[in-house]
């Protein structure tokens, strides 16, 4: 699974996993650099990001869509 997913590495060949999407202006945009890919991977997933099925996005992104959405409920429901 981990070799599907989008890695950025630094000079020094650690690995980070990006954000997905971006979306909120607190967006971390990279995760931790790790030693490995997998090391990676278990460092976004400790924090709680999301896996979206093709990569994963940050919790502050997470809670902009939900905001975003319930804008939208409100305003179906008005």
């Amino acid at each position: 699974m981990s070799d599907e997913l989008q890695y950025t590495e630094n000079a020094e060949g650690k690995f980070a996993v990006p954000c997905q999407i971006k979306l909120a202006q607190d967006c971390v945009q990279l995760g931790e650099f790790c030693e490995s890919k997998e090391g990676a991977r278990h460092w976004v997933e400790e924090e709680c990001w999301i896996y979206s099925g093709e990569g994963y996005f940050c919790a502050e992104c997470n809670e902009q869509i939900m905001r975003n959405i319930a804008k939208l409920s409100t305003k179906k429901m008005n």
